[in-house]
């Protein structure tokens, strides 16, 4: 009996215009009415996904940050899975060194070693990721009034940010082009310790390596009491694999990579034709 559903957000639960398709909601919704648990499952920062749960009047469970954190539905932190200090000194050396842009996700907001013309250009390349069919002109425009530009904090004192109390979740990198993307990767694959993923195929996600969706996932439902074999998964990208080689009933989105429809039980329709949906109804034998 499944007890547990999680479902990655871009791709798979929200369509091509990043809303939750009306079918994904009540199929969700039903399964929720069963005593079925519902975990949004994300790269995104929780304060990226709470206005979209409020919107739809969804009380859920979420892994954010690709693993970092798990949520419970009043927002309060079950699990955390952080990047040590010392790994998080080596990154930002490499990005001062290398001229990376990046935002760094920490439990009191977003923070940046870059400037605010460099930060500006990096939300653009992530609306862009968004929404490929924005120009970059348009992209900057939006950008200055988006939240990751406006709640950035500028780090001056490199040493003291590290000294402090805050626990960093994730280094976030969005790029123009895919060819500096796999450059970036192989530098940073030269730190251990981490765990390096992709939701788009222009940007970089930087985690612990024990940060994974579903190594998180894995832990929490254990202390649930719930089986590996009473959970189901959805995705459809690079960070969802640890999803599916965790546990076996799977679904993968058609719109998928293909690593990650090999990897899956199930190939469920795209996340544009409520896949999401289709997957719930056929793993919980509910009548639509």
């Amino acid at each position: 009996m499944i007890k547990l559903i999680a479902s990655d957000m871009d791709g798979t639960l929200l369509n091509n215009n990043h809303k939750i398709p009306k079918e994904n909601l009540e199929a969700i919704k039903k399964a929720q009415e069963m005593g079925v648990k519902f975990a949004i499952s994300t790269g995104r920062m929780y304060e990226d996904v709470k206005p979209l749960l409020d919107e739809c009047n969804l009380r859920c469970q979420c892994i954010v940050l690709n693993g970092g954190e798990y949520i419970d539905e009043d927002g309060n932190v079950l699990e955390g899975i952080y990047i040590g200090k010392e790994e998080a000194r080596e990154i930002i050396n490499m990005i001062i060194k290398e001229k990376i842009v990046a935002e760094i996700y920490t439990n009191k907001g977003l923070y940046t070693v870059n400037d605010r013309e460099e930060a500006l250009t990096e939300v653009a390349y992530r609306i862009i990721a968004f929404d490929p069919d924005t120009s970059y002109d348009e992209a900057v425009k939006i950008a200055r009034n988006h939240p990751h530009f406006i709640n950035l904090n500028y780090i001056e004192n490199i040493e003291g940010f590290l000294n402090s109390d805050v626990k960093i979740g994730k280094f976030v990198a969005f790029y123009n082009d895919e060819e500096t993307t796999v450059k970036v990767k192989e530098k940073l694959e030269s730190i251990e310790g981490l765990a390096i993923s992709s939701t788009f195929t222009k940007n970089i996600e930087i985690n612990n390596k024990e940060a994974q969706k579903g190594l998180i996932l894995a832990k929490v439902a254990e202390k649930m009491g719930i089986k590996r074999d009473e959970v189901i998964v959805l995705g459809d990208s690079f960070n969802d694999y640890s999803m599916f080689t965790e546990f076996t009933e799977s679904f993968a989105m058609k719109n998928a990579i293909p690593q990650i429809r090999e990897a899956a039980k199930y190939i469920t329709d795209t996340n544009d034709n409520a896949g999401v949906a289709k997957a719930i109804y056929r793993a919980l034998n509910i009548d639509k």
